[in-house]
C-alpha cells in the first residue's frame, strides 16, 4: 500500500463532499489544507500526548461532520464589519446547529474549531446534578479546544508549547483533567451517547473514590465553575445551593432528623395505602375518581378513569421513591454519606477564595490522583505513557500568561510523580541509569526528558565532568537540544555510563 493512500483517501473523500456543497473557492481550499495539516501533525500530536483517538478515527468524524452537519459555510476577515459577533463573543467561529451554519476567522483553525462545535454532544448528565448545565457547557467547550491543539501546538516537524488558543482556558484544563483521569474513549462514549441509562457523571466519582476516596477534585471544580458563570446562570445555582444550605441546618440535629423521617414514612405508607386500595377496587377507583375531578375547574379536569388510572400508577411509583429515600436516610451510613454531600454542597456555596487558588487547589488534588495512578501502573508501556503526560501537563496553560510548570507548588508536585515513574523506569530497563546515585540520576533523565523533542524514546545524552561540575547534553538523535553544568561532587565511579560520548537515553 502507498503510505500516502490515506491522506489520498481523505482529500478524495472530502472534495466530493464539497463538490456537493455551495461553499466558497476560499472555504473548500481551507478546508482541504485543514485536512492536511492535521493528517501531516497527528504521529507527532499522538506521541507527546498519549491519549488520544487514531488519527482515521479524528479525520473520519470531521468529514462526516462537513458533510452532515455543515451547509452554509461563511468566512469573514478579522475586524471587517460581518466579524463584529466574533470578536463580541471572543471566539474563532459561531456555529446553528439548527441552520447548519458556520461563521469562522479565514483559517484552518476557525474552521476546524467551528466544525468540533456542530457535530452533536451529548454528555448526559442527572437533572439533580446543580451543576448540569455548567458542566456540560464546560465539557463542550474543552472538546472543541481540545480538538484545536492539533494546529494550534504542532506544525509537522515540532511543538510548540508557547502557542495560544482563544480556547477558554480552565474550560480546557479540566477537560485535560478528565481525560487523563478516564481516558479517551470514556469522554468519547459519554459525548456520543443520547441515553440517560448510563450515569457517566457518576462513574467519574467513583473512579476518582477508587483511587482517592478522600479527593476534593470535584468539589474545587464545581466552586470554579461556579465562580465563572454568568450572573443569570449563578443566581440559578445559588437558590439550588442555599436550599442545600438550609437542609444541612435542618439535618444537623440526627435524633430529629431520624424522627421526621420516621414520621415520613409513616405518611408515606398512608398515602400508599389508600392508593393500593383504589387500585385494586373498582368502586373505590370510581368514588375517586369523581371527588377528584370535582375539585378541579373545567379545563383541568381528568378526562376518563383510564387516564386516572395512569395517573395513580405514577403517584404510587413517586411515593415509593421516597418511602426508599426516607428509609435510606434512616440508616446511620446513609445519613452521614447525605449529611457529607450537603455539607460539600454549603462549602460551594460558601465560598470566598479567589478563583486562582481552587484552581491551584484543584490541580492539587488532580495530580494526587495522578500519583495513585502512577504508582498502579504495571507495565512498561503504561510507565512510559506517564512520562510522557506528566511531561505534557506542565505545559497545560491555566491563563494566558501562565502555565502549570509556572505555579511552583504544581511543577514541585509533577515532579515528584515523575520521579517515582523514571525511578521504576530505570529499575524496570526502560531508561538507561546515568547515576548510581538516585538523586543525580533523577536530575540527568528530568533535564533531558524536560524538552520539547517529540520522540522521547530518540533522546541521546552526553555527559563530561570537570572538577565538582558535569555538564549534560542533550540530543534529538544527532542533533544538539541543550545543555546545562550541574554541580557534581560525587564519584566519577557513580557515572553508569561513559562519559564524553552520545548515548541512548532509553533502552
Amino acid at each position: 500500500m502507498n503510505i500516502f493512500s490515506k491522506l489520498k483517501d481523505y482529500n478524495s473523500e472530502l472534495e466530493e463532499i464539497l463538490d456537493r456543497k455551495y461553499f466558497s473557492s476560499s472555504v473548500k481550499n481551507l478546508l482541504l489544507s485543514m485536512i492536511y495539516k492535521i493528517e501531516n501533525s497527528y504521529n507527532d500530536y499522538e506521541t507527546i500526548k498519549r491519549v488520544v483517538r487514531k488519527k482515521e478515527e479524528f479525520l473520519t468524524e470531521l468529514v462526516e461532520t462537513i458533510s452532515k452537519y455543515c451547509d452554509n459555510v461563511k468566512i469573514v476577515e478579522p475586524e471587517s464589519k460581518g466579524s463584529e459577533i466574533l470578536q463580541k463573543n471572543k471566539v474563532l467561529a459561531l456555529t446553528n446547529e439548527k441552520e447548519r451554519s458556520l461563521l469562522a476567522y479565514p483559517t484552518e483553525n476557525a474552521l476546524l474549531y467551528a466544525i468540533s462545535d456542530i457535530v452533536p454532544k451529548y454528555f448526559y448528565i442527572k437533572n439533580e446534578v446543580i451543576f448540569k448545565k455548567t458542566i456540560q457547557d464546560m465539557l463542550v467547550e474543552g472538546y472543541n479546544t481540545n480538538n484545536l491543539e492539533i494546529l494550534v501546538n504542532f506544525n509537522g516537524w515540532s511543538w510548540d508549547t508557547k502557542s495560544k488558543s482563544i480556547g477558554k482556558y480552565i474550560n480546557n484544563l479540566i477537560y485535560q483533567n478528565f481525560l487523563f483521569l478516564v481516558g479517551e474513549n470514556f469522554l468519547k462514549e459519554w459525548r456520543n451517547t443520547s441515553s440517560n441509562k448510563i450515569d457517566y457523571f457518576s462513574e467519574i466519582e467513583d473512579r476518582i473514590n477508587s483511587l482517592d476516596k478522600d479527593n476534593q477534585f470535584l468539589i474545587y471544580m464545581c466552586k470554579i465553575l461556579y465562580a465563572k458563570v454568568n450572573e443569570k446562570e449563578k443566581s440559578q445555582i445559588s437558590i439550588k445551593l442555599k436550599e442545600k444550605s438550609k437542609e444541612l441546618a435542618k439535618i444537623k440535629d440526627k435524633d430529629k432528623f431520624l424522627e421526621n423521617m420516621r414520621n415520613k414514612k409513616m405518611k408515606l405508607t398512608k398515602v400508599l395505602q389508600k392508593i393500593d386500595l383504589t387500585l385494586s377496587d373498582e368502586k373505590v377507583l370510581a368514588k375517586e375518581f369523581k371527588k377528584r375531578n370535582s375539585k378541579l375547574d373545567d379545563d383541568k379536569k381528568i378526562g376518563s378513569i383510564k387516564i386516572f388510572l395512569n395517573m395513580l400508577i405514577r403517584e404510587r411509583e413517586q411515593t415509593l421513591a421516597e418511602f426508599k429515600e426516607a428509609s435510606d436516610l434512616s440508616l446511620p451510613v446513609n445519613y452521614l454519606k447525605y449529611k457529607a454531600k450537603l455539607e460539600k454542597y454549603e462549602s460551594i456555596y460558601k465560598n470566598k477564595e479567589a478563583i486562582d487558588k481552587d484552581i491551584v487547589e484543584m490541580e492539587k488534588c488532580f495530580l494526587k490522583l495522578m500519583e495513585q495512578k502512577t504508582l498502579k501502573a504495571t507495565t512498561n508501556n503504561e510507565i512510559i505513557d506517564i512520562i510522557y503526560i506528566l511531561r505534557y501537563l506542565k505545559n497545560i496553560n491555566v491563563s494566558k500568561e501562565y502555565q502549570i510548570k509556572d505555579i511552583p507548588v504544581l511543577n514541585k508536585y509533577i515532579d515528584k510523580i515523575l520521579k517515582i515513574a523514571i525511578t521504576r523506569a530505570c529499575k524496570s530497563g526502560i531508561i538507561k541509569i546515568i547515576s548510581m546515585d538516585i538523586n543525580k540520576n533523577y536530575e540527568i533523565i528530568k533535564f533531558a526528558i524536560d524538552s520539547t523533542i517529540i520522540d522521547l524514546e530518540e533522546i541521546k545524552v552526553y555527559l563530561e565532568t570537570e572538577k565538582d561540575e558535569l555538564t549534560v547534553k542533550v540530543y534529538d538523535k544527532e542533533i544538539f537540544e541543550k545543555e546545562e553544568t550541574q554541580k557534581f561532587s560525587g564519584d566519577k565511579k557513580d557515572i553508569e555510563i561513559k562519559l564524553k560520548k552520545m548515548i541512548k537515553l532509553f533502552n
